[in-house]
């Protein structure tokens, strides 16, 4: 098995989530198929919510709307890091 950078999973997946490709980080750690899961199920949920949250609000949730992408991509890359540091020793 190859180290894999813990530090750069962080870093894919904050910069993926702000672009709305959550998971490189997991799929870089060795994770694709759960790094595949959560992207295509944030895509799903993201648009779902965002969408009806943007009509709701009248156009102002699109002014949030990458902020949020940004925070869901620091949370999944902190919890990529976390367990690729772990696997890793």
């Amino acid at each position: 098995m190859t180290r894999k950078d813990p530090f750069l999973a962080l870093v894919l997946e904050i910069a993926g989530g702000f672009f709305g490709f959550p998971g490189m980080g997991w799929v870089y750690a060795g994770q694709v198929m759960w790094g595949l899961i959560f992207m295509v199920g944030y895509w799903l949920l993201d648009w779902a919510f965002g969408l009806a949250l943007a009509i709701m609000t009248l156009g102002v949730w699109c002014a949030v709307w990458p902020a949020q992408n940004l925070i869901v991509g620091a949370i999944s890359g902190y919890l990529a890091y976390r367990w690729l540091s772990r696997r890793q020793g």
